[in-house]
């Protein structure tokens, strides 16, 4: 008798732990609303003959590059690698950037970001320039493998003229080509006979730099990763939507995965504001690129300090703290609008909040401030938001190959 209650309490459990599991699982690899996505999937479906082109917009959970690179290796591991997309010198500008690329320069830049106070012209499409007095000046781009630059800046006339550096001399001469005029940008595209590791290039005059779109001349993923500091959605919205704008024309985007609503959390955002600063974004890039399809990731939970208790240890002394964190709860209140607005218009999402709850390892995921997030914690959720796209798209294979 004692043994078959005992036997019954283990299923019972085992049950209860398999269920729990399951369901965390699910939680963590689950995209809602995923059929508004079959038209890219349609698309990933002919890797071997097109580019598609992907942009990932965000805030510095982006910027740092650990997010998007996880996700864009995952992705390109299994739809091929078209390149490195969207690259901007955010060292010259004197930020932090992705470290799988490099840009280099000779001269002195100042850097100008959508989120600066008094900021008086359009940014660019990346929300970031860098700056100079209008001049002659080289730039030289070293990263993955690289066939051809895409690059838009202002400046005087005549075009940059480019080379591969004494490590490539089969690269033979670059041909340069220019294209139609962005906002107030010039539009050059620098090509090179062979894949080359970097590019320099020669501006007879230049006064601000963009940034660059890096292509390797094969099909696949082109994935572009654009994020600012500090920025919000209304940080994109500003100068008429002009930034957005500039991203959807000149990058094209199959699919565009939204990575914003941290810095309104902790900013005091309301529900109402941020359902209008979305719908302003989505209005921009709906007109421009109606072919697109969208992802989005709501916010992290974040942590905020609660309070600082001092301490001495015995023999020392140094004061030292016991720092408590508590959670954002703000975080809550925007991820449920972003839901619902999701939800509303058919946009796909991935609930990045709840995964964190449901997975252990992002318990060792945050970094010192509890607002970002180390490196390791960065490179789960883009494993985990791979995995949930690449799951979403096998699912529509198989329905798809069902007679």
């Amino acid at each position: 008798m004692n043994i078959s209650r005992r036997i019954c309490k283990g299923l019972i459990w085992f049950w209860f732990f398999t269920g729990s599991c399951t369901a965390a699982f699910a939680q963590r690899h689950h995209l809602y609303n995923d059929t508004s996505l079959y038209r890219v999937y349609g698309l990933l479906q002919q890797k071997e003959e097109k580019v598609i082109p992907i942009l990932h917009l965000g805030d510095s959970h982006v910027q740092a590059g650990f997010f998007p690179n996880a996700v864009r290796d995952r992705l390109q591991g299994e739809f091929g690698d078209a390149g490195q997309g969207w690259v901007f010198p955010y060292n010259l500008a004197g930020t932090n950037g992705p470290d799988d690329y490099r840009w280099s320069s000779f001269f002195r830049w100042n850097g100008d970001r959508m989120v600066d106070r008094n900021l008086g012209q359009w940014p660019g499409p990346g929300g970031i320039m860098i700056s100079r007095q209008q001049g002659m000046s080289l730039l030289t781009f070293s990263g993955k493998p690289v066939k051809c630059l895409k690059l838009w800046y202002e400046g005087g006339e005549g075009l940059p003229e480019a080379n591969a550096g004494e490590d490539h001399p089969a690269a033979g001469e670059a041909m340069v080509y220019e294209g139609e005029p962005v906002m107030a940008a010039k539009e050059v595209k620098v090509c090179m006979d062979s894949v080359v590791s970097g590019i320099s290039l020669r501006f007879p005059s230049i006064s601000r730099f963009y940034g660059a779109v890096a292509e390797n001349g094969k099909p696949g993923i082109l994935y572009h990763a654009i994020g600012i500091n500090g920025a919000q959605f209304s940080h994109y919205n500003q100068f008429e939507g002009k930034i957005t704008a500039s991203q959807m024309e000149i990058l094209k985007p199959a699919l565009v995965i939204i990575s914003l609503g941290t810095n309104e959390a902790f900013g005091g955002i309301s529900a109402v504001q941020l359902r209008q600063e979305i719908g302003k974004m989505m209005e921009v890039m709906k007109s421009l690129a109606p072919e697109a399809r969208f992802i989005f990731t709501t916010p992290p939970s974040g942590m905020m300090k609660k309070r600082q208790v001092p301490y001495k240890k015995k023999g020392k002394k140094r004061t030292y703290y016991r720092v408590s964190y508590v959670k954002v709860p703000q975080a809550t209140t925007l991820r449920d609008a972003m839901i619902t607005l999701c939800d509303e218009n058919g946009w796909a999402y991935w609930d990045l909040y709840e995964a964190m709850k449901a997975d252990k390892r992002f318990a060792r995921a945050w970094s010192g401030d509890h607002v970002h997030f180390n490196a390791y914690g960065y490179n789960l959720q883009g494993q985990l938001l791979a995995e949930a796209v690449l799951d979403s798209f096998q699912q529509w294979n198989k329905q798809k190959s069902k007679p």
